[in-house]
């Protein structure tokens, strides 16, 4: 049994890390009205590194690229390469400010044991939220090439990018969802807009990993085969979905995942105003 929740735990990790749904809203809906317990710090590590290393595989050859670039004899190469770095942490800057100065404002909003049921509330909301982005940014981004720097990153839009991410730590505000929205809205390609939407969150999803890796000792001989395998599921996933949203994003489809937003906000919402009984708590 703990290998069987291990590996769907892996899968939902997968799904949610990068398809537009909000990871963090699900976790909450799913401990409101499932009782759902967090899974253990070792298991959220070892979860993490396969949708983190699952970002590094679909992207290896843009991350060569840059790293190569980084060190190429061509100035104007090794220029571009170290500005997309700087980018990448520039946009990172805004979330991890929020997330370590907000810390404990934060942990209200995924409270879940609130008899008041705020974190699934807001939760909710948000995903109202993010199914807007996605449906504003349904008809913005433009193919690759069109125009010198048409469609391409600069500061301003990466800034506005970094924001967002911030915004985004809210529960029920996807990441994914929301950061290649944005990108999208201020005129970055379909293509740049997925991969730097993940690319900059590599920091952030290892960062997490080894935040929390600080408080593992060990990890229990008889816990190693279900590491594995979640491990495995998470990676495995993981990539499935990436290449799913990514496949969506260049045809100009993003927004589809608006409608399961809106569903999910909308059901919950419905069971939380009218159906307290639900919920793990039993209402108010």
């Amino acid at each position: 049994m703990e290998l069987i929740k291990t590996v769907l735990l892996g899968i939902i990790q997968g799904l949610t890390e990068f398809l537009p749904v909000s990871s963090s809203g699900h976790l909450i809906l799913a401990q409101t009205f499932l009782n759902a317990r967090t899974p253990d710090m070792l298991v959220e590590v070892v979860l993490h590194l396969g949708t983190g290393i699952a970002v590094l595989y679909v992207f290896r050859k843009d991350i060569f690229s840059l790293i190569t670039g980084m060190v190429s004899k061509d100035s104007i190469r090794r220029k571009n390469s170290f500005l997309y770095l700087w980018w990448i942490i520039l946009a990172t800057i805004p979330a991890a400010v929020v997330g370590i100065g907000f810390k404990n404002q934060i942990g209200v909003l995924f409270d879940t044991t609130r008899h008041d049921n705020l974190a699934a509330y807001l939760a909710s909301t948000m995903l109202f939220v993010t199914a807007a982005l996605l449906f504003f940014s349904s008809k913005c981004g433009v193919e690759k090439g069109e125009g010198e720097n048409r469609g391409k990153l600069n500061l301003v839009k990466v800034i506005a990018i970094g924001l967002i991410q911030a915004v985004a730590i809210m529960p029920g505000i996807s990441r994914s969802g929301s950061t290649i929205a944005v990108a999208l809205l201020v005129g970055v390609s379909r293509e740049e807009a997925g991969k730097f939407s993940f690319m900059m969150a590599l920091p952030a999803i290892f960062g997490a990993a080894l935040l929390d890796a600080r408080h593992v000792s060990s990890i229990p001989p008889d816990m190693a085969l279900n590491l594995f395998f979640g491990f495995i599921a998470s990676l495995a996933v993981g990539i499935a979905a990436l290449k799913l949203l990514l496949s969506f994003v260049k045809k100009g489809k993003f927004h589809y995942f608006a409608y399961y937003c809106i569903g999910a906000a909308l059901v919950s919402l419905v069971c939380l105003t009218f159906f307290p009984g639900l919920t793990h708590r039993g209402g108010i």
